[in-house]
């Protein structure tokens, strides 16, 4: 069988986080016999050598790639193309999804493209390859064929969650992953997905690879994954990385209800919109072990909410935060600052509506217009030449080359004063302060606060 190796690019983070969808893509090879090893660059941040060492006895190479990441993923292509030129080197993730031949046509080195879903296409793709067959039959992907890039049918059928194995955690260097504060409450950490798709139609958000169809694992099958890793790994706290972990409220109460009945005792945090969310079910999630909601609210604008197609109220903003809070829950609120039609008085509005709502953290990041996105089309309509992909990140008060909507109100540089002001006036305020103290309950808590109140001098 055709030996496999899997890479994770190398990104600029202090919290590198454990490349999921790799580490799924590693345990189904697994599961149908395939050697398969995983790198991931990102945590080891090996050099090339290293790399090499890995990727030696590989005759498949699969890359995944973001849009920030694309470069790194092509420079590693690179290397291994001219170190082993009879590799066959794959690359899926959601940037080369959303455009294959543009990636295809930016580096020779780059053999095959899977796009989407990748669960059943690698392992499609691999006993072609063995056989050595014509890849024009293998649905979702693409490829150089005479010079002229191939695009197959798009791939229709959709996994059942449930089928899928465990990612193959034991393939990732744990102890190089840390929580991003104010994660990291109970060590070690890890992070689970449970569900994919999303119904709603944000303006700045793309969905390549999963889509708009929300699919979920069972309860049963969620809770029998937490148990794993708490009893094979000692994970005391998990992170549901999902789009939009109560979207399905039914299910959130019995996955609550199982861990409760189970005696599972592990801290967790989710991320969810406002508008998904009741005091009973918040109520059940705390009573289960979680202790942080992080909740997308992005501006305290409703025509900028409205630009963004967040579509949700600031009453709803109101009614979720203040109930978290008054169940116990720790309440995480992102804000983004740049989007079209942003004045300095607009971001005012929004520092000022994060302080009144008395979220334990804010993060506020510039408005990144990805590609695949309807905030991509508007950032690209009057342009020639796309910007450098490396520079398409969430950008803190630190980074001022991430693309934005720059207008005769706001520069780059507005932006970037914007950004450091708002993390200023939120946390370095008395009131602040004494609202953390009183609702710190464990000396954890302390010891992760003080986490993030050095990361945010760092960034400010």
């Amino acid at each position: 069988m055709l030996n496999v190796v899997l890479i994770n690019p190398p990104q600029s983070t202090r919290y590198p986080q454990p490349p999921l969808g790799l580490a799924l893509i590693a345990a189904i090879l697994e599961k149908e016999g395939y050697p398969v090893k995983l790198l991931d660059l990102n945590a080891l941040e090996s050099p090339p050598e290293d790399m090499m060492g890995m990727a030696t006895g590989a005759d498949v190479v699969g890359i995944t790639a973001m849009t920030p990441t694309i470069g790194a993923a092509l420079n590693i292509a690179r290397y291994l193309k001219q170190a082993k030129h009879s590799l066959t080197i794959v690359m899926g993730g959601p940037h080369a999804t959303l455009l294959p031949e543009e990636t295809l046509n930016s580096s020779r080195d780059i053999d095959i493209i899977v796009r989407g879903e990748a669960d059943e296409t690698i392992i499609e793709l691999l006993r072609v390859l063995e056989d050595k067959r014509p890849l024009n039959g293998i649905a979702g992907i693409s490829f150089r064929l005479d010079d002229k890039v191939v695009h197959t049918a798009e791939r229709k059928s959709i996994v059942d969650m449930d089928s899928l194995p465990f990612p193959a955690y034991h393939l990732l260097p744990w102890q190089k992953y840390r929580p991003h504060p104010p994660h990291g409450l109970a060590m070690p950490f890890a992070a689970i997905v449970t569900s994919r798709g999303c119904p709603y139609h944000c303006a700045y958000c793309s969905k390549p690879v999963f889509g708009s169809r929300f699919r979920a694992q069972s309860p049963g099958r969620v809770v029998e994954e937490m148990t794993y890793l708490k009893d094979k790994f000692g994970v005391k706290e998990l992170a549901f990385y999902d789009d939009s972990f109560t979207l399905d409220k039914k299910r959130v109460h019995t996955i609550a209800e199982k861990i409760i009945d189970t005696g599972l005792k592990l801290a967790w945090t989710c991320e969810t919109r406002v508008n998904l969310v009741d005091r009973e079910l918040l109520r059940h999630m705390k009573q289960a072990g979680c202790y942080a909601v992080a909740y997308g609210i992005e501006s305290a604008s409703p025509e900028i909410i409205k630009t963004l197609q967040k579509d949700i109220t600031l009453a709803q903003v109101e009614e979720a935060v203040r109930d978290s809070r008054e169940v116990g829950l720790q309440v995480i609120g992102y804000f983004m600052l740049g989007s079209p039609g942003e004045t300095p008085e607009t971001i005012r509005r929004t520092i000022d509506f994060a302080k009144k709502l008395k979220v334990d953290f804010a993060q506020f990041s510039v408005t990144t217009p990805f590609p695949g996105t309807e905030l991509y089309d508007v950032y690209m309509r009057d342009r020639k030449e796309n910007p450098a992909w490396e520079s398409f990140v969430y950008a803190g008060a630190g980074n001022p080359t991430t693309p934005v909507f720059e207008s005769d109100k706001l520069s780059r540089d507005d932006l970037k004063m914007w950004t450091s002001q708002a993390y200023r006036r939120f946390y370095l305020r008395p009131s602040y302060f004494w609202q953390k103290l009183r609702r710190c309950t464990s000396w954890r808590e302390i010891k992760m606060n003080v986490k993030g109140f050095g990361m945010l001098l760092k960034s400010i």
